[in-house]
């Protein structure tokens, strides 16, 4: 029964591994940290002349095997028009894991914008424009199947007894975004609408041509301004919609700078806290440190689900890095410093 049992769970965690990321895009708690995959428009957005990323999420810590996501961003100003107007390139990828390594699927995305000045008082607008591919792995060598079951045990040298089982599946799509900007001394403000894989993916392990992986359409907005000039605050809000379901996650953090100068120093210090909220699903407290042009974050998914996993509390956790590098004459905006976008 030990081995059926073993069978069973395996084979039935990975079709919900695999339905969960048919159904859903990857998506971070720490979203603002994670601007490519949100929109393409996105690309190159800041004050910063090229900016790294990097986010790692572990999910289901508690519940059987984790579920781990990683990120790796990096984009810049690939020309500059004026101070205002310019050019922006940038590639991302996203690599996830799931059962110890069965499960794995490594998305690319390269994407190019264009930043205009609308005119003298801030108003911009941004466009953008990216490709995507994805490929799929599945390790059937790692699952155990009835047909493999002798009086020894489970025998993996014997055939699985399913001759449609594919390893691997890939696609190839497009994405396309657009973004209004307000950007002031000490505040600015985003707004934009993206959409990914405008034409349905066919993603299927099973060789099946009905399943599809559906177009995703993004909202988002964000806020930044300067309180003073020890303090900033930011607003941040994103919804996604794909396949019929809906993600929606919103908050708030707050910059204190704690050495005795302020913003425009080359030694800045600041603490960030924030929270914020997955509606319907988990509630986030985000802690970071910025330290120059390093910023660090560290956040945790307090469960408010509905949906429970017996006695066992699922658990998942989320760092994110990033590194700025700026121009030598750039005069760092207060509201603009504490937002990754």
């Amino acid at each position: 029964m030990k081995f059926w049992n073993k069978t069973y769970i395996s084979f039935f965690s990975l079709m919900l591994c695999a339905s969960a990321v048919f159904a859903q895009d990857p998506n971070f708690s720490q979203f603002i940290a994670s601007p490519m995959s949100i929109n393409p428009a996105l690309t190159s957005d800041g004050e910063s002349a090229w900016r790294a990323m990097s986010n790692i999420r572990t999910q289901w810590v508690g519940v059987g095997s984790s579920y781990i996501t990683q990120s790796l961003s990096i984009d810049g100003k690939l020309k500059k028009f004026d101070d205002e107007n310019y050019l922006g390139i940038g590639g991302m990828v996203i690599a996830e894991k799931a059962m110890d390594g069965v499960f794995k699927s490594t998305y690319f995305n390269l994407n190019t914008s264009y930043h205009l000045s609308l005119d003298n008082r801030g108003n911009g607008l941004a466009v953008g424009l990216g490709y995507i591919n994805n490929n799929t792995r599945i390790d059937f060598s790692q699952l155990s199947f009835d047909q493999q079951l002798s009086s020894i045990g489970f025998d993996r040298a014997l055939p699985a007894g399913e001759p449609s089982l594919s390893n691997a599946t890939s696609f190839s799509s497009a994405c396309a975004g657009i973004m209004y900007t307000y950007d002031a001394e000490n505040s600015f403000f985003n707004m934009g609408i993206a959409g990914y894989r405008f034409v349905k993916s066919n993603r299927s392990i099973l060789d099946d041509k009905t399943q599809y992986i559906s177009p995703r359409y993004d909202i988002h907005a964000d806020f930044g301004t300067a309180i003073n000039e020890n303090v900033n605050l930011n607003f941040s809000a994103v919804h996604m919609i794909q396949n019929g379901t809906s993600n929606t996650a919103f908050g708030s953090s707050l910059g204190l700078v704690h050495n005795s100068n302020d913003f425009n120093s080359d030694q800045l210090r600041m603490i960030n806290v924030g929270l914020f909220y997955k509606l319907g699903d988990a509630v986030i407290p985000y802690v970071g440190y910025s330290f120059n042009d390093f910023q660090f974050g560290f956040s945790y998914d307090v469960n408010v689900s509905s949906v429970k996993s017996g006695s066992v509390t699922a658990k998942s956790f989320e760092l994110s890095f990033m590194y700025r590098s700026f121009y030598s004459n750039n005069s760092l905006k207060p509201g603009r410093y504490h937002s990754p976008f």
